[in-house]
């Protein structure tokens, strides 16, 4: 296993629908996250780490990850079994990966069956890795599971809870942690083009910072080099 997550349990209705990532009471919820293979793991803590939109994540290939820059290069999604341009034009551009988050990747990519530059970086076996995984198989399989033994969601809930949810919380902790509303905006790649563009030669120390804080809180060794 290559890891857990600590997901706060819902307090009402409302969080449910959008659960929140907080630095309390982590480590009670980590062990309920076991269910999850290497490769689900894996896609929790990039989705979680990074606040990538699942097209996105489910969109990356091996050679969109730059090692040596500590980068991600998002080129493209993937949504209802095709590829695509992406959520908007501002969306496919570079986003940081902390060292700890690379280390986590790498080991994904030792694991995995489809481990060329090529290759999609979650990879479908059943379609001998022709195209990536189904969010929402996944989703349906691992995350919602591991969610309720986590008590992040209620046993039989009804409502959506997927790999999105992921993203909504990764803003809640930064929010929580003292990171200003226009890193966030930059990180989670939510405003207009030409603004996020004002943030992204001299935020990414700072976003480094920031999703450092994250992998801390579910006890991943930020100390990597």
């Amino acid at each position: 296993m290559a890891g857990t997550t600590g997901l706060e349990p819902a307090t009402s209705a409302v969080t449910v629908k959008r659960q929140l990532v907080t630095a309390s009471n982590q480590g009670a919820r980590m062990a309920h996250f076991s269910t999850l293979t290497q490769l689900e793991w894996t896609l929790a803590l990039l989705h979680g780490a990074t606040g990538l939109r699942p097209e996105e994540a489910f969109g990356l290939k091996w050679d969109d990850i730059d090692w040596l820059k500590g980068q991600i290069n998002l080129r493209r999604g993937w949504s209802k079994g095709k590829e695509t341009s992406g959520k908007n034009e501002g969306s496919m551009t570079e986003v940081v990966m902390h060292p700890a988050l690379g280390q986590a990747l790498l080991a994904w990519r030792c694991e995995s069956c489809y481990s060329r530059d090529t290759d999609w970086v979650f990879a479908s076996r059943k379609r001998k890795g022709k195209i990536p995984r189904s969010a929402s198989i996944a989703a349906q399989d691992y995350l919602r599971p591991a969610a309720v033994k986590a008590g992040v969601i209620p046993d039989g809930y009804k409502g959506r809870f997927g790999w999105h949810n992921l993203r909504h919380s990764l803003a809640t902790f930064f929010a929580a942690n003292e990171v200003n509303l226009p890193e966030i905006q930059s990180i989670l790649r939510h405003a207009k083009p030409s603004t996020t563009a004002l943030y992204l030669h001299w935020v990414n120390a700072v976003q480094l910072t920031a999703q450092a804080k994250f992998l801390e809180a579910i006890n991943i060794n930020t100390a990597a080099e």
